[in-house]
């Protein structure tokens, strides 16, 4: 009787995150529905691996490339790797030779807008966070909005606010209270991600 090739497959996304632990789990539903036998490789902090990625005895790497760091550890990877990450509207900042699958920014920026014209609502504001490297994504969503506000002639208003690291938390409320009530009302406002619009909330 000849068994299915067992496959080791590390996945490199962060569980603390809920979008990260929907991607493991509908891998996991995947494999749970397939005849493939796969050996998954799950940390709770994967980035303490990068370094010693290259001398990994697996088969393949499923792998979250928003984040730079893991992008950059696996470029030129002997190991067959598949990046999901955002989308971009410049295609040259897909990574080359890797098989990617994005979450599409714009569409996801296009749905909140759309249902906010479909409210009745004439004036936005998009709800974002501060521009890092880690954050390509979020830069992706305000262009999207950007682009939006200005093809149906809405003003542009984009709150990026400080880092956490840099404003006490304090600060940072009366900043977000600040642009809240400088805003027109009645307004609605597009949050770069469930977290902001909860913090928003």
């Amino acid at each position: 009787m000849n068994f299915p090739k067992t496959h080791r497959i590390a996945l490199l996304f962060n569980a603390n995150k809920a979008f990260d632990r929907e991607i493991i789990a509908g891998i996991a539903a995947y494999l749970s529905s397939k005849r493939a036998t796969w050996e998954l490789f799950v940390e709770e902090d994967f980035r303490l691996r990068l370094p010693s990625l290259a001398n990994w005895q697996g088969d393949g790497i499923i792998a979250d490339f928003d984040d730079p760091a893991v992008a950059e550890a696996l470029s030129g990877s002997r190991i067959p790797v598949v990046a999901v990450g955002g989308s971009y509207a410049n295609e040259a900042d897909y990574p080359a030779d890797v098989p990617y699958v994005a979450t599409d920014n714009f569409k996801l920026v296009n749905l909140a807008y759309t249902h906010l014209i479909d409210v009745g609502l004439r004036q936005f504001a998009m709800f974002s966070v501060p521009t890092t490297t880690e954050n390509r994504w979020a830069q992706e969503r305000e262009h999207a909005f950007r682009h939006l506000m200005q093809r149906d002639n809405f003003e542009v208003e984009v709150f990026r606010g400080g880092s956490v690291r840099e404003l006490p938390w304090d600060e940072a409320v009366a900043q977000q209270v600040e642009w809240l009530r400088s805003l027109p009302k009645p307004v609605g406002i597009v949050a770069v991600t469930d977290a902001k619009a909860r913090q928003l909330l």
